[in-house]
C-alpha cells in the first residue's frame, strides 16, 4: 500500500453521478483494502465513544459499526489523507476543496439478519448543502446476498427529505419530516439501481440525498466490511438541529456557518 496518484474521473462517471445518485468506482482503493481489515479489525475489538451494534433485539447476528475512527485511531487517519476518496469526491461535486465530515464503519457478520433500512443520509447530519459525498468502500466481496447496497435511482432530485430510521430501531431521527415510503413493499413503483457484486477495493459514490438500503447478511457464509467516508463540498453549511446524530465532539461552530473547524479537516487538495 503507497501513497495514491491522481485519480481520473471521466465525464461520463460525473454525469451518471448527478443523474443517478450513485455510481459504481472499480479498484481504486484495492491498494487499501489489507491496511483498512487490520484497522477495522482493531477498532472492532477496541470500539471508540461511538461504537455501537444495529439492529434491533428481534434481530438474529451480528451488525455493528463505528464513526469518527480518524480521530483515535492513525490508520484510518491515514487513509482519510493518503487515500484517493477525497479527490474522487471533489471531483464527483463539483467542488474545489473537500472537508471529511466523519468515517463510519459498517460490518455485517455470517448470519446477521439485520436490514440497512431505506434511507437518505443527509437528514440524519448536522450539516446541509448540495455538495454532500460518500464513498461507501467494500473491503470484502459484496453482493446481495451478503448486504450489498442498492439506491432509488435518482432519488436524490426529488426534493423530497424524510425522516431518518435509528439502525437500531428504537426511535427516528428528523421526526418532523414525512415518512419514508414503503420502498421495500412497493418495489414495482421505483427504478431500482443496483450491482450484481462489488469485489475488495471497489467503491460506490452516491450523494446524501439518495434513498437507499441494503438487505441483511443472514444467507452467506461472508463477512460484510465496509467503510463509509463522508465528504463535504464548497457549498456545505453547518446545522443546528435537535433531532440529528450528534458529532464526537462540539466544532465549535453556530447554525448557518461555513464549515471550517478541525472536527471537519480540509483532506484536497493536500
Amino acid at each position: 500500500m503507497t501513497s495514491s496518484s491522481l485519480i481520473h474521473i471521466s465525464e461520463e462517471q460525473r454525469a451518471s453521478y448527478a443523474e443517478d445518485g450513485a455510481i459504481v468506482i472499480r479498484g481504486k482503493f484495492s491498494p487499501w483494502v489489507d491496511f483498512l481489515r487490520d484497522a477495522t479489525e482493531r477498532v472492532l475489538e477496541n470500539p471508540g465513544p461511538l461504537g455501537t451494534r444495529y439492529g434491533s433485539e428481534d434481530h438474529k447476528g451480528t451488525f455493528r459499526g463505528d464513526r469518527y475512527m480518524w480521530t483515535f485511531d492513525e490508520d484510518f487517519r491515514r487513509f482519510v489523507f493518503e487515500s484517493p476518496g477525497a479527490q474522487i469526491a471533489a471531483e464527483l461535486m463539483g467542488s474545489a476543496q473537500t472537508r471529511l465530515f466523519y468515517d463510519h464503519l459498517l460490518v455485517k457478520e455470517p448470519g446477521s439478519e439485520s436490514p440497512t433500512p431505506w434511507h437518505q443520509d443527509a437528514p440524519y447530519w448536522c450539516v446541509e448543502g448540495e455538495q454532500l459525498c460518500s464513498l461507501w468502500i467494500a473491503l470484502d466481496s459484496v453482493s446481495h446476498d451478503s448486504g450489498l447496497l442498492q439506491f432509488v435511482r435518482g432519488s436524490h432530485r426529488w426534493n423530497r427529505r424524510f425522516r431518518a430510521p435509528d439502525f437500531r430501531y428504537t426511535q427516528d431521527y428528523a421526526s418532523d419530516l414525512e415518512p419514508m415510503p414503503d420502498i421495500e413493499g412497493e418495489r414495482e413503483k421505483y427504478d431500482f439501481l443496483s450491482w450484481e457484486s462489488l469485489e475488495p477495493g471497489d467503491a460506490i459514490a452516491f450523494h446524501a440525498m439518495a434513498v437507499h438500503g441494503a438487505p441483511g447478511n443472514a444467507h452467506s457464509q461472508l463477512r460484510r466490511r465496509a467503510l463509509s467516508v463522508r465528504w463535504i463540498g464548497d457549498n456545505v453549511r453547518y446545522r443546528e438541529a435537535a433531532n440529528v446524530t450528534k458529532p464526537i465532539r462540539d466544532p465549535g461552530l453556530r447554525n448557518g456557518q461555513a464549515v471550517d473547524s478541525d472536527l471537519f479537516p480540509v483532506a484536497w487538495p493536500r
